[in-house]
């Protein structure tokens, strides 16, 4: 085999094997027992989250992986037709915003992710979006902010909670030493 040849024909496999690659279904990174998730339903959640509280000077929602909290919550702590509910508002989650904002919402600017969530929160009569979507952003609103509130980070730096272990507990004690 001529010189030219096998580079010609290694740069070949190399770009398949790139292209091939983007094809492919991104994997999720976490393992759940009774949702189904795909990696970019996971990036979705993950964006959907940090849209609600960001990242400052104090950690956002990717940094207390608020997204896999969500997503560990629904999967053991939810009935199966909440679990239903849920991916299935997921899903209308992002159709949805594809129809109304022109493109999915992990590639929407911030200023156009706060447009399309306040769009579902200003849907006061339900007529503009489906029930199951508002189920699964209010769902996930509610865990996010429960998230961020229980985290370290909030209890040490916001609320100054000092000890986040309570004290050794004594059971017998005579009321005369307390």
């Amino acid at each position: 085999m001529k010189r030219r040849t096998a580079i010609r024909n290694v740069v070949l496999m190399t770009t398949g094997a790139a292209l091939l690659n983007g094809c492919v279904d991104k994997k999720a990174t976490i393992a759940l027992a009774h949702i189904p998730i795909t990696g970019e339903e996971e990036d979705l959640l993950t964006e959907l989250t940090e849209t609600i509280i960001p990242k400052t000077d104090f950690p956002g929602a990717k940094d207390l992986k608020t997204a896999d909290f969500i997503f560990t919550m629904a999967d053991d702590c939810s009935s199966p037709d909440d679990q239903k509910k849920f991916t299935s508002g997921m899903k209308a989650f992002d159709e949805v915003c594809k129809s109304k904002m022109g493109s999915r919402f992990v590639k929407l600017s911030y200023d156009k992710r706060g447009e399309y969530l306040g769009m579902i929160e200003g849907d006061k009569e339900g007529k503009e979006f489906p029930e199951e979507l508002k189920w699964f952003y209010g769902g996930v609103k509610r865990s996010t902010i429960w998230n961020f509130t229980t985290s370290q980070q909030y209890l040490a730096d916001i609320r100054n909670v000092t000890t986040l272990i309570p004290p050794k507990f004594q059971a017998c004690v005579p009321v005369a030493s307390v």
